[in-house]
């Protein structure tokens, strides 16, 4: 690492840490590394984080040998302590000129190795424009250090090689270990990094295979995939096929085929076969590299206790410069100068701002990683802590709480022993068409019934299919109006059966199916039953009906009950028909508000804002977007590979609804967390303040305080990181665990 100081200017957003990646106040470097705290530029090196391998060993060398020396620094002065304090013979004050000699020997190689790196960490703070207890730590130790030298050219007096030496060594460590709990909360995030293989098998135009570094691919490189690997990038199929895992980022447990043509995430998992990708994004533009970046940038931004934290601490330099200021002439006014050291010293120490520093930023950034490997995307600090303040909730119907597709869900025939050619015919037209009625008929009936010979199938859009079959004339499949161009009139048997299915009269189907010719005019009115219904018929008359709804999510009873649980209050928006909302109010539970337009979802919001409190709600991220923003809180489901959905303060993902509660108790959990942390640590620091003036505090025991407070405040951050493992998942339910990212990330990437 360089030592050359480096030219340093103001950014419009906050700057990262480039060890541990925590945001940076004031103006950063604009060459070179750029560390928040010396506990991180000692970290660097250390641990080698940019590969310097000889510093590494040298500054690790430099720890050891600092620790050796101050512990032979604590015997010599107990020593002379013990026995040379106040000599009373010349062998007694030789031996006491020889202990603060050795002392003095021992304690330069630590003032020179721990006390240079404070030191380079101070002036680059103070290059930031920012005042920090680095300074005032280097001013207490140089003095302690400057009354040691002096006694000991004298040969009488006092030395404090030992608190000068316990102090740096002590407070190395402290923010080493303090630097290393910040590493510790974006370990979550180098795993999803480690999902993209370092290197890739690049494939040239000439079929040539070599390994290359991932960084190097562009857009159109084209890269082989095997089976068991990762693929490294965005792409598209160029040839292969392979099955393909891609649960991360669509929630689906079951493996999707991929053949020429289609799209590949990357960082999915490639569970068999060999695929040829051509790169359609570079690594770090990809949907993985879009995820981490957008936690990454989540990260950098103050929420409302940070900026409460970080407002603290910037008074708290000068107010704690002027409370050891007033110690020292406190204690020095009655002649005891050295007493005044020690305890300003102390005062110094013990009010180090480290706790408070970590207080909020660590639980913050342990929360955000351990969401994102849960699926949950927070686009920020704030969101979170908004998120956590939530007090109603607002459900979207249409592709949230239900799937978005429609399921059949009864199949009426006019006669029971046709029903083999309604369902053959029905599963021959339907197969023809990428209607949504169609493909829900389809795989309604591909399981059971065997698809009946037709000829050529037409398609009219917005009205239905048409095939010739010979002996049957034209079938027809499809609306009411349909029905009613085609000249098929409706029996009253399928009237009664339709009648009691729809729970509507008869005088609600058009007149075609009572057996006259209808007017376009009539055909909306079909809709206005809870269930849509497509008819199929032949030779002039309707056979049957195929009743479909909109399906349920499996878990979504489950999410409605935790929210429950979590006492939020809840209702469901939706553009939708009342009556076609109404079996969702019977299976959940919660009042609908139907048939609202878009200005009117936002009224709903506000009505909710003012009765219940902050309001978050929930849809798919797209049509409901002007809700999204809003609300307090927007959560968008099921994101998947799209995390750029702009209203979204949340998204989700997988389409799990149960990640909505888990989501509002894990951001609850958080800001809990970041209160106990400045809690403690504001507690902390007034008692040990008023002790340390008063006398009653050792220079050292503070530097033990300060690092226990620090490691207090850290351990307690960085047990968000186990959240999902922890008793805040789904009672009854196991947590979302994706079989891609998790069991695999211990494993060696190829």
């Amino acid at each position: 690492m360089s030592d050359q100081p480096a030219a340093c200017q103001t950014t419009g957003t906050p700057a990262a840490c480039d060890y541990c990646g925590l945001p940076m106040a004031g103006a950063v470097c604009s060459e070179g590394p750029a560390y928040c705290c010396f506990g991180c530029r000692f970290a660097a090196a250390v641990t080698g984080a940019r590969g310097e391998t000889g510093e590494t060993r040298w500054m690790a060398t430099v720890l050891g040998l600092s620790v050796f020396c101050t512990m032979n620094v604590v015997m010599l002065t107990m020593a002379l302590w013990s026995y040379a304090a106040t000599p009373r013979t010349p062998f007694a004050a030789a031996l006491a000129d020889f202990l603060r000699a050795g002392a003095l020997l021992f304690s330069a190689p630590v003032a020179l190795m721990l006390g240079r790196p404070l030191a380079r960490n101070a002036l680059d703070q103070l290059r930031r424009g920012t005042l920090s207890t680095d300074l005032l730590l280097l001013t207490g130790v140089a003095a302690a250090f400057a009354v040691s030298v002096t006694a000991t050219i004298r040969g009488q007096g006092h030395v404090y090689y030992e608190v000068g030496c316990v102090i740096l060594v002590l407070v190395t460590l402290g923010r080493w270990l303090e630097a290393m709990g910040r590493l510790q909360a974006s370990a979550a995030l180098e795993e999803l990094e480690r999902l993209i293989p370092e290197t890739v098998r690049l494939v040239d135009d000439q079929g040539g295979e070599r390994l290359v570094p991932r960084d190097t691919l562009g857009i159109g490189s084209q890269v082989r995939v095997l089976a068991g690997e990762r693929c490294p990038v965005d792409g598209r199929v160029m040839g292969g096929a392979a099955v393909v895992d891609e649960q991360f980022f669509t929630g689906e447990a079951v493996p999707v085929e991929k053949f020429p043509g289609d799209a590949v995430l990357g960082g999915s998992l490639n569970l068999d076969g060999e695929l040829l990708l051509r790169a359609t994004a570079r690594p770090a533009a990809g949907a993985l590299g879009r995820l981490i970046e957008a936690v990454r940038t989540a990260r950098l931004t103050r929420g409302r206790y940070q900026v409460l934290a970080d407002r603290w601490s910037q008074r708290f330099f000068p107010l704690i410069g002027l409370v050891a200021a007033a110690t020292w002439i406190g204690h020095g006014w009655s002649g005891n100068w050295e007493t005044a050291l020690l305890a300003s010293l102390s005062v110094v120490l013990i009010a180090c701002p480290c706790a408070l520093a970590l207080a909020t930023p660590l639980a913050i950034w342990s929360a955000l990683a351990a969401a994102a490997r849960r699926g949950v995307l927070f686009r920020s600090g704030p969101a979170l802590e908004r998120l956590a303040a939530v007090r109603a909730v607002r459900w979207d119907k249409t592709g949230t709480l239900t799937t978005g597709t429609p399921s059949v869900r009864r199949i009426l025939c006019a006669r029971e022993e046709e029903r083999p050619c309604v369902e053959g015919f029905a599963q021959a037209l339907a197969a023809a068409s990428n209607h949504v009625f169609s493909k829900a008929i389809h795989e309604e009936l591909a399981a059971t019934t065997a698809p009946c010979a037709i000829g050529v199938v037409h398609t009219l859009p917005g009205r239905g299919l048409k095939a010739n079959v010979p002996d049957y004339g034209n079938v027809v499949l499809g609306s009411a109006h349909w029905m009613a161009e085609c000249g098929l009139t409706c029996g009253p048997v399928l009237q009664g059966l339709l009648a009691r299915e729809t729970s509507s009269p008869p005088s609600m189907y058009p007149p075609s199916m009572l057996g006259t010719v209808a007017g376009a005019a009539t055909e909306r009115r079909e809709a206005e039953g809870s269930a849509s219904v497509v008819f199929i018929g032949w030779q002039g008359e309707i056979r049957g009906a195929f009743l479909l709804e909109e399906t349920l999510r499996p878990e979504a009873a489950t999410a409605v009950a935790e929210c429950q649980r979590l006492q939020l209050d809840q209702a469901v928006l939706t553009g939708d028909r009342l009556d076609r909302a109404h079996p969702l109010q019977t299976a959940l539970g919660l009042p609908v508000q139907a048939r609202l337009l878009p200005e009117e979802k936002l009224t709903a919001i506000r009505a909710a804002r003012g009765t219940a409190g902050a309001v978050a709600m929930v849809g798919d991220g797209l049509n409901d977007a002007p809700a999204l923003a809003a609300a307090d809180v927007g959560i968008a489901l099921g994101c998947g590979a799209d995390v750029s959905r702009d209203a979204a303060d949340v998204c989700l993902l997988p389409n799990d609804l149960r990640l909505v509660p888990w989501a509002i108790r894990h951001a609850r959990r958080t800001v809990r967390t970041i209160r106990q942390n400045l809690l403690w640590s504001f507690g902390y620091n007034s008692v040990g303040v008023v002790a340390a003036a008063l006398g009653s505090l050792h220079p050292a025991l503070a530097a033990v305080l300060m690092v226990g407070s620090s490691l207090m405040v850290l351990g307690n951050s960085l047990r968000l990181r186990g959240e999902e493992h922890g008793p805040a998942a789904m009672p009854g339910q196991p947590p979302f665990r994706s079989a891609v990212l998790l069991p695999a990330l211990g494993e060696p990437t190829p």
